[in-house]
Order: C-alpha cells, then structure tokens, then sequence
C-alpha cells in the first residue's frame, strides 16, 4: 500500500482507532524476503508450518509492540505509527530502511581449531558467537569456516503485511505485555497494582533463570516510561510443603465417612442375623 493511501485511510478513520506515540499495540504479521519469497517471520502457526518455517519451540499469535520506541525497523515503525487498529497494511522495504546493505568487511575466514577450542562444531547455517558478535556459518572447508556477521536480512527488499488488532488500555494489562516483550512469556505473573504502583508475584520459572535478571530491568524502566508507574516491586514467593504426616492425615479426613449406623439400621442388621440362625 502506498504511503499516501494508508494516510488518507487513517485521515478518514475513527480517531478512536488512530495509533499514537508511546501505545502498546498488539499485531499480526507475515514478512517475505521479496528476492526469493521467503517467508521469514510469522505470528502464525499455519503460515509457518505452510511455508516450513514452524519452529516447535516457538509461540505463535499476536505480538505486542510499543509504537515508537525503535524495536523494529525504521520504516516500519513509521508505517505503525500511521495506521490504525483493524487496519491491514502491507509494506515494501528498501535495505537502507531496513537491515541495510551488506558489508562485505563484515564475512571473515577462522580456522577450524579455533572452532575446536570453543569446542564448537562448525556447519553451514549454525549461528555462532564469536568475541562481542553473532555471526552465521555460510561455508566449512577443509581447514576453514567463513562466518558472516551481517544481518541475514541485509541486503534485501522486505515485504511485511501486518494489522494491529487492537490497543492495550488497562494498566495491570500493559504491565503484562511489557512483561512479554522482554521476557518472552507473562504466563504465572501474578499482577497487583494499586495507583501507580504494581506488585507482581514471580513464577517458580524465574528464580534460576539468567534472562530474568536482564529482563527485569527493561520491564520496570519501560513500567516507568509507558505505564507510568513510579514503583514496581518483584517478589519471590516459597510456600513450605506439608510435612508427610500432616499430607497423610489430610488424605485421611478426605476419605468417605464410614456409614453411621442408625436405629433402624442395627434393628435390620439383627433380624437378618435372626433369620440365619434359624
């Protein structure tokens, strides 16, 4: 869609639909590499396993993106940021606003026993850190292993098709997606807030977790920013199991009552045995 149509959409739009600086957005989106149709980016499952991209580590649905704080490619942040929510927008990207040209300075030669020393196998399209970068192998011969540090999308006219499906309003709401974005899952937070404070209960998954420890920090300075908060407090919550005995003696008062015997009951019970006897 030309840049001058998707304005004019928006101009004509419910403003109450208009996307603005600083909202947290939800959005589904597909990106190709135009040169060679290659899906490389879905929010959706069927198109992934269509197109045979479908990574079964991988959550797929709709992603929450902030608009205008730069997470994602300067075109199409611009193009977000004139859209408007139910809106469908499909977008071609040139390199330079996209990943950029491809720097040929940037594919370097290493021998395979510095792979050895890092006692990493070196295969074509492994992607491997080396020093400060990450860099993927693109070719292994005898003796030698070049790694191309350049985005793999540098170099390429990009097509993505996107629509924001809506806007995160509620606070305790946007704490949640800010939680998702730079830690990946909000699954197990148990969010409280109470003015422009927010109290949240950790899941057992975060205590041993290293990216939580770099993903609290991005979550309360983005809590600050976009939610507006003035205090965000994390807390690790133990609960202490249940000795044996108080377990057993719990399952014990669970088990059905043994029938109470009444009158009329033990007056049967007596005359059957009667009858027996005789």
């Amino acid at each position: 869609m030309a840049e001058d149509a998707q304005t004019k959409t928006v101009t004509e739009a419910d403003d109450s639909k208009r996307i603005h600086p600083g909202d947290i957005v939800r959005l589904e989106l597909d990106a190709w590499i135009t040169e060679t149709g290659k899906l490389f980016q879905t929010t959706s499952k069927e198109n992934a396993q269509k197109e045979d991209i479908y990574d079964d580590k991988t959550v797929y649905g709709p992603v929450f993106e902030i608009v205008g704080k730069n997470r994602l490619f300067p075109a199409l942040e611009k193009s977000i940021g004139a859209a408007s929510i139910g809106q469908e927008v499909e977008l071609l990207i040139k390199p330079e606003d996209g990943a950029g040209s491809r720097d040929q300075n940037l594919v370097k030669l290493y021998s395979v026993r510095e792979f050895e020393r890092m006692n990493v196998e070196p295969r074509v399209g492994t992607d491997v850190r080396i020093g400060e970068r990450v860099g993927r192998i693109t070719q292994v011969t005898v003796g030698r292993v070049r790694v191309d540090f350049n985005n793999p999308l540098a170099g390429h006219v990009l097509k993505y098709r996107y629509k924001v499906t809506d806007r995160i309003e509620e606070p305790v709401e946007k704490f949640r997606a800010i939680t998702e974005m730079y830690y990946g899952t909000s699954s197990g937070f148990d969010v409280r807030m109470e003015n422009d404070r927010a109290t949240a209960v950790l899941p057992d998954s975060c205590r041993l977790d290293p990216r939580w420890v770099n993903a609290k920090l991005r979550i309360v300075a983005e809590a600050y920013d976009t939610v507006g908060l003035s205090q965000v407090e994390f807390v690790e919550r133990y609960v202490k199991p249940a000795p044996p005995a108080a377990a057993a003696a719990a399952e014990t008062k669970t088990e059905k009552a043994p029938e109470e015997i009444t009158g009329e009951t033990a007056n049967s019970s007596a005359e059957s045995t009667s009858e027996e006897k005789q």
